[in-house]
């Protein structure tokens, strides 16, 4: 059984669908208390650092849900991806808060090296307007789960 909202679920499985992704994780920060100087900290690399600096930091009743997607590093995950590149972008031009970005580890640690094991991708979807419910984010996340699904059908993108 999921541990992730209804909506949130959703979301997973039709990303879930899409050839060469393996993993989809996600998580809701709230962005308020985020200030420009605890960026630098390691418990919070996975943030979007260049457009929390644009904003000195969260906003007032702002989350950041992020999805984070892990690939098998083949080309149909390229071509996923770079659907999904087109998609986010797309959306964002329609006025959503929303970005699809990289993510990695540093190349090497004390353990030995990790470049070419740690890219995954980042879609933050940046919601405001939160009280005590995260419903307007939900209500977001549906909207977009529904156009994700339409422009998948409307542009044949091949499913596993």
């Amino acid at each position: 059984m999921s541990h992730y909202p209804v909506d949130i679920e959703k979301f997973h499985n039709t990303l879930m669908q899409l050839k060469g992704i393996t993993e989809v994780q996600s998580g809701v920060e709230n962005l308020e208390p985020i200030s420009v100087e605890l960026l630098g900290s390691s418990g919070f690399a996975h943030l979007p650092h260049a457009a929390l600096l644009r904003t000195n930091g969260g906003l007032e009743n702002e989350v950041l849900i992020q999805f984070e997607l892990c690939t098998d590093y083949s080309l149909e995950s390229m071509h996923s991806l770079e659907f999904l590149a087109w998609f986010v972008r797309d959306y964002a031009r329609g006025g959503t808060r929303i970005q699809l970005r990289p993510f990695a580890l540093p190349p090497s640690t004390p353990f030995g090296r990790q470049i070419g094991t740690t890219l995954k991708f980042h879609i933050d979807l940046f919601v405001n307007g939160i009280g005590e419910s995260l419903e307007p984010a939900f209500e977001v996340i549906r909207g977009l789960q529904q156009s994700l699904q339409t422009a998948i059908k409307l542009y044949e993108i091949p499913l596993k």
